[in-house]
């Protein structure tokens, strides 16, 4: 969300108190206030929305097809906000109505911002059944997914696996925002139209999507962003608590953002398959972040060349540190606007790439491509090396006869009218059967407009921590 946008939201707006990070974390024990877009006389009991509503429901299984929304057992009364300003940031931690609140503030937060970045509406992908989207703060269960019309959570696992009651998944601001990641890529990019056409990179698309929509929200935290300049001084390319997604303890996250993984790494597995992506995108946001220092003469090229480095590169991580450190120094303020302006970078660049792409025989080399076309508008090309080193470096690479590499002349599009015009004489089209289901009937194909029937939920699976 742009900063300006941000400024006029909060004066109008409706005020909640959430934990941008878990508070069982140092430096987040005690919540932030935020602001949602929707302002106070326009909330609705739930708290709801026109878009988003929560149920506290009670004793209730998770959903499965076809158990789906609405929820119509027992829940609990929805939190009363305050009756002198109609805002909820007087609600106590350690209650289910503050879970309520954190759960529907966290989400709407969300798409606030990433309404911005696309500039449009985001319709849901199950807008042909529901207006809005059902959120279920706790169950009891060890787990939390998104699927057709809800977002359901449960609890995070201890270290041996038991429902662990102290860290319910909907105070985790990473994991619910991670979680509408995935109805915002599947609203945007949609769902391949046939079973034919499902490739390992596009499951690995959505768990990078989910893990990228969590990573620029909670930058949109003061409370995050101070502290994760208090503590890195800049240096991004390290281990810190942006690249660790949904923490869940001081040594335990879901998924890094900062990693190492290539291809020939990581296995076909969704989330596995996600980290080169995730991983080249996070470097493309840390070199945009280093060249903001660059150009606002903060840092030295040198150095920002320094920090970028390979696992077995010998370079002396200390002293990176210490130069970062001295550059930080008396520039907190100038070292901020740099990240939110790479923060709003990525933030665009993302949207306006996953408005492109076709999730058919989708790869991460056309949405390297896809990025390139982007970057080339916004930026007029300031960030192309970057990007395709950054994905060469992960064994993503750009096919070789790309037609974006291809020079094209009268000739040759002469050539290609006269071949196409003998091809229409003699081919046949050919006729690919639909895919059938275990039963062997045809199975739900989704529409044209990347919106789903809830028939067509049944073929696709939950997407799941």
């Amino acid at each position: 969300m742009s900063m300006k946008l941000d400024a006029a939201v909060r004066q109008t707006g409706t005020r909640f108190r959430i934990f941008p990070q878990p508070r069982y974390l140092r430096g987040f024990e005690k919540p932030e206030t935020i602001v949602v877009s929707v302002p106070p006389e326009d909330m609705q009991p739930g708290p709801a929305d026109d878009r988003i509503y929560v149920v506290d429901a009670l004793n209730k299984s998770p959903y499965r097809y076809p158990y789906l929304p609405p929820h119509t057992g027992a829940h609990n009364p929805p939190p009363p906000p305050d009756p002198g300003t109609g805002h909820f940031d007087h609600l106590q931690p350690d209650t289910r109505s503050f879970a309520a609140c954190q759960m529907y503030a966290t989400v709407r937060r969300t798409l606030d911002i990433w309404e911005d970045y696309f500039e449009h509406t985001i319709e849901w992908h199950f807008s042909l059944d529901y207006s809005r989207i059902e959120l279920i703060p706790l169950i009891s269960w060890d787990n939390a997914h998104s699927g057709y019309g809800f977002l359901e959570f449960g609890f995070g696992r201890t270290p041996t696996g038991a429902i662990d009651p102290d860290k319910p998944h909907c105070m985790n601001f990473d994991v619910l925002a991670h979680e509408l990641g995935h109805s915002i890529h599947f609203a945007t990019v949609g769902f391949p139209e046939h079973a034919l056409a499902v490739t390992d990179e596009f499951g690995g698309f959505g768990e990078s999507a989910g893990d990228l929509v969590a990573l620029v929200t909670a930058l949109h935290s003061n409370l995050v962003i101070d502290h994760l300049l208090a503590h890195c001084r800049g240096n991004l390319f390290t281990e810190n608590e942006l690249s660790r997604i949904g923490e869940l303890s001081e040594s335990r996250q879901i998924r890094k953002a900062f990693n190492y993984e290539r291809m020939s790494t990581v296995s076909s597995e969704p989330h596995d398959l996600s980290n080169p992506l995730t991983g080249a995108l996070f470097d493309v946001f840390v070199e945009a972040f280093q060249k903001e220092l660059v150009a606002a003469e903060l840092i030295s090229q040198q150095l920002a060349d320094l920090s970028y480095h390979g696992p077995q590169e010998a370079v002396d991580d200390a002293e990176i540190q210490a130069r970062f450190n001295d550059a930080y120094r008396g520039h907190e303020l100038e070292f901020k606007t740099c990240l939110m302006n790479a923060r709003d970078y990525l933030g665009t660049l993302l949207a306006k790439c996953w408005d492109r792409l076709n999730p058919n025989f989708l790869t991460y080399a056309r949405i390297g491509l896809t990025l390139l076309a982007v970057d080339r508008e916004l930026t007029g090309g300031a960030q192309r090396e970057t990007i395709r080193d950054c994905f060469s470096w992960r064994e993503i690479q750009f096919p070789a006869d790309s037609a974006a590499y291809r020079s094209y002349s009268i000739l040759d599009c002469a050539r290609s009218a006269a071949g196409r015009g003998r091809a229409a004489q003699t081919e046949r089209p050919l006729a690919v059967a639909a895919p059938r289901d275990r039963l062997g009937v045809a199975s739900p194909l989704t529409s044209p407009g990347r919106k789903m029937t809830k028939a067509a939920a049944m073929s696709v699976p939950e997407i799941q921590v």
